[in-house]
């Protein structure tokens, strides 16, 4: 079969897609490795526990996945993003994590979604443990303006969507699974079905006290 200057470039190309996730790979794995309980209170201590288990998990996912040369490029990348957002779950700060387990929050839970709920997660405890506003990114600092100037008792994923300024219900679906899980919404399995706002919960009102 004669291979052409197209075929050796896609070819190419591939090997550098690999490269540079090797090479991230690498970096990750290191940061992994170095993970570390710093707590002494148990139930910290057991949330670190479990955040870092669940990061080692996903770079030994990876190793096994890249032994077997049919593995997809993009199932590697998941392993590796896990595994880095994983990890950066122990990056909340210390009131961040007093908060948690003040509230009775499983932080842990986050391990097994997507990075961008993990991202959005932190930046609403990080908020509401501070008391700080500013640490909420653009989409949640919307919908908080919104709550707290609401008198709604409920309200559904297309419109967090539409307060978000999101052309989808992605991000808004976020927001229904770690508020249901806060305790500031109580919601059913169906994203058609209205969320009932919890005014009486202490997180929903640390929230829109803000």
């Amino acid at each position: 079969m004669k291979i052409t200057a197209n075929d050796r470039t896609i070819a190419t190309n591939s090997n550098e897609k690999k490269v540079s996730l090797s090479e991230k790979f690498n970096l990750v794995k290191t940061h992994v490795s170095s993970l570390a309980i710093t707590s002494k209170q148990t139930k910290i201590k057991e949330t670190q526990s479990a955040i870092i288990d669940a990061s080692k998990k996903r770079v030994e996912n990876y190793e096994a996945k890249a032994q077997r040369n049919e593995t997809d490029y993009r199932e590697l990348t998941v392993e590796v993003t896990h595994a880095k957002y994983n990890a950066s779950l122990l990056d909340l700060d210390a009131k961040a994590m007093k908060y948690t387990i003040d509230k009775n929050i499983n932080l842990a839970s986050a391990v097994n979604e997507s990075r961008e709920y993990k991202k959005r997660l932190k930046s609403f405890l990080e908020a509401c443990a501070n008391n700080d506003a500013s640490k909420l990114d653009k989409a949640l600092a919307k919908l908080q303006a919104h709550m707290k100037a609401s008198s709604a008792s409920a309200i559904t994923v297309a419109q967090v969507a539409t307060i978000m300024e999101h052309s989808t219900t992605t991000q808004a679906s976020y927001f229904k699974k770690f508020a249901t899980i806060l305790g500031v919404v109580s919601s059913e399995r169906s994203n058609q079905s209205p969320m009932t706002i919890n005014k009486e919960s202490d997180v929903y009102k640390d929230f829109v006290s803000l």
